[in-house]
């Protein structure tokens, strides 16, 4: 009984092994068969590219040109299209708005460095300033684009005259840490690894709905149309690829930029207001709260009854929100 029992879990071991190598490769041949398009081939027509430091980001602009500028930055796994549902109610605030998308999301190319790490995008966001010739904006972060809105209010001061984190991973350490060799580390550091990883779990179309309703509190937002959004750059050639390379150095870092410390935001000169999700589980309130001390001026805006997503849980309380916040100036 006991041999019939071992050799039974062992068949179950190797069909189970089977079957996930079965659904590796087809997510692989997935991947291969639709990232074929170029970023000007996937992107909506109603954006435009400009040079950002070392890549062409694809922005999407609203509102009047002459008006105060106010840039936009997503979260993880999103783009600027993810706005639709706010990007009017910003114009009619009387701004400028502009939605970007950050490497390697969205329809922006990617560097050739593959550079993903905070200060490289804050200096990506600070050229894109400088290619809008606009002057000092509004920037808003949302998320992982809380990160690189922050380090670029810091390290290009002149250039941003307000900073807003909405529901920020901003990760404050009281001192760098030293480098993650462990063995998720080690395993994201194999490029066929992470490629495989990526287009298995993450940019197979089947789990989008499954991970997007992970970042919210209200889960009946996450419909098909809402998740097609999101789906969008999926086409771009060797997307998952490029989400493969940021994943690794996302995992890799610690602690390197200023915005990940308490003395940035200690010197953070223009007014920053914290807006946050009150039931958020991915960014805690606690964070936020966090960050409110370690800034004189910090205003604090808690939005009941959604999470991590604020912005499509409930556009109607978001949008009356940020408007209160932006015609403050």
């Amino acid at each position: 009984m006991i041999r019939r029992l071992a050799k039974l879990f062992f068949q179950l071991l190797i069909l189970v092994g089977f079957l996930l190598l079965l659904v590796v490769a087809i997510s692989w041949l997935r991947a291969a068969w639709v990232e074929g398009k170029t970023v000007q081939q996937a992107a909506p027509i109603s954006g435009r590219w400009l040079r950002a430091d070392d890549v062409e980001m694809y922005v999407q602009e609203f509102g009047d040109p002459k008006a105060t500028p106010l840039l936009l930055t997503h979260g993880t796994g999103a783009w600027s299209g993810i706005w639709d549902q706010n990007v009017q109610a910003m114009a009619s605030a009387g701004y400028r708005v502009v939605a970007v998308d950050l490497p390697p999301f969205g329809f922006s190319t990617r560097p050739a460095s593959r550079d993903y790490s905070r200060p490289a995008q804050a200096r990506r966001i600070a050229g894109l300033i400088d290619s809008l010739q606009l002057g000092p904006v509004t920037l808003l972060g949302h998320s992982y684009g809380g990160g690189p809105a922050a380090e670029a209010a810091m390290l290009a001061p002149d250039k941003v005259r307000q900073l807003i984190l909405l529901d920020a991973a901003i990760g404050l350490l009281e001192k760098p840490e030293a480098a993650d060799d462990g063995l998720t580390t080690k395993l994201l550091g194999v490029s066929a690894f992470r490629t495989a990883m990526v287009t298995t779990l993450f940019t197979q179309p089947m789990f989008s709905e499954f991970w997007l309703r992970q970042f919210v509190a209200r889960k009946e937002v996450v419909t098909a149309s809402r998740t097609a959004i999101y789906q969008q750059p999926f086409a771009v050639n060797n997307f998952s690829a490029g989400l493969g390379d940021w994943a690794a150095q996302f995992a890799s870092e610690h602690g390197q930029s200023l915005s990940e410390t308490p003395a940035g935001f200690r010197k953070l000169g223009m007014p920053l207001t914290l807006v946050w999700g009150e039931k958020d589980t991915i960014t805690l309130p606690s964070q936020a709260k966090a960050l409110q001390v370690l800034t004189q001026n910090a205003r604090l805006v808690l939005l009941p009854g959604v999470g991590h997503i604020p912005q499509i849980e409930d556009p109607a309380l978001f949008n009356l929100e940020i408007q209160k916040i932006l015609k403050q100036k």
